[in-house]
């Protein structure tokens, strides 16, 4: 007859063995927040087998990290002080692409998330060109307290506003994503643990061919080391035609901002990086847009293109982004 202690014993042995969330905190602003990056990717996990991950955000809208960094902002030193899987960070959207900003406010943001990580993997969050790139001579700071040091158009070099040098280094959608993908993968990130390419997705599913040499020049001149990739990436099934990545706004505005689409995709290119998986096969993406922003349903063939590109680049940057 089985004692009692033994029946326990089999009882354990017979209930699944519990999993241990992956908990994810993101730092960052409405490139974030915009249509719930953290949802989207524990729903793509979900969707995927990996259901016991837990999110948690400090966004400002329009914001930078270093005025986000622990030691300036209540809610992210709260949130570091609990133990964290991940810590996502994701700068103003056209800050890397200043010299003296990536100098005087990433890297000292990244240096001090560094330090403060714990066990925790520190993760760039490698954002996307504007539609068209930057649309004026000067890049915008829209929270002005969030830019203690000064603004991105004080902080050009030769001065945005008397000479042309900004507009050729960010003037179209390849050009501005290109000067992003250095500066998040440059110098100034050092500290981090991983990149999570999600700019370089974009690129793919808009079908990008190359990057303008005169850009590209502009871009390397502020870097001691070349860049080591050879974008746009090509994936096959991954480029879809006049799809659109970006939220409308009133009277046929383009914003900056991801649709829902553009958020899946972010979301797709995270699980890949982060768990290590193809996200091909994920659940369509959480319904946190609406119409008046150009959002609809998906189709079969687009959720899989859009799955494509993301596996594809995560796999295409490889040890460049820390994968």
């Amino acid at each position: 007859m089985a004692t009692p202690l033994l029946l326990l014993l089999l009882l354990a042995a017979a209930l699944p063995a519990a999993t241990t969330a992956t908990r994810i905190l993101f730092v960052g602003n409405s490139f974030t927040f915009v249509n719930d990056l953290p949802h989207q990717i524990k729903s793509i996990a979900a969707s995927l087998g990996d259901a016991n991950v837990t999110v948690a955000n400090s966004t400002i809208g329009g914001c930078t990290l270093y005025e986000q960094s622990p030691s300036r902002d209540a809610r992210t030193k709260a949130l570091l002080a609990q133990d964290w899987d991940f810590i996502v960070l994701q700068d103003y959207s056209a800050l890397p692409t200043v010299r003296a900003a990536r100098d005087q406010y990433l890297a000292p943001a990244v240096g001090e998330f560094a330090a403060q990580k714990k066990r925790a993997k520190i993760v760039m969050y490698l954002t996307w060109g504007y539609i068209a790139g930057t649309p004026g001579a000067c890049p915008s700071s829209d929270t002005g307290k969030c830019f203690p040091l000064g603004t991105l158009a004080n902080l050009t070099a030769p001065a945005c506003a008397t000479d042309g040098h900004y507009q050729s280094l960010t003037g179209s959608f390849e050009c501005m994503g290109y000067s992003l993908a250095r500066g998040y993968l440059g110098p100034a990130t050092k500290g981090a643990d991983l990149v999570v390419p999600c700019g370089l997705a974009w690129q793919v599913v808009r079908g990008s061919r190359a990057i303008p040499a005169g850009c590209k020049a502009l871009a390397d001149a502020q870097y001691s080391a070349p860049f080591p990739l050879d974008v746009p990436f090509q994936v096959e099934g991954g480029a879809l035609d006049g799809f659109l990545l970006y939220r409308k706004l009133k009277h046929g505005v383009i914003d900056k901002h991801p649709n829902v689409a553009g958020q899946y995709l972010n979301a797709l290119t995270f699980y890949a990086a982060l768990f290590g998986k193809s996200p091909v096969g994920a659940a369509p993406p959480l319904n946190t847009g609406s119409k008046s922003a150009g959002d609809r349903p998906l189709k079969a063939a687009e959720l899989k293109a859009l799955q494509l590109a993301a596996a594809g680049t995560v796999k295409a940057c490889g040890k460049a982004c820390g994968l």
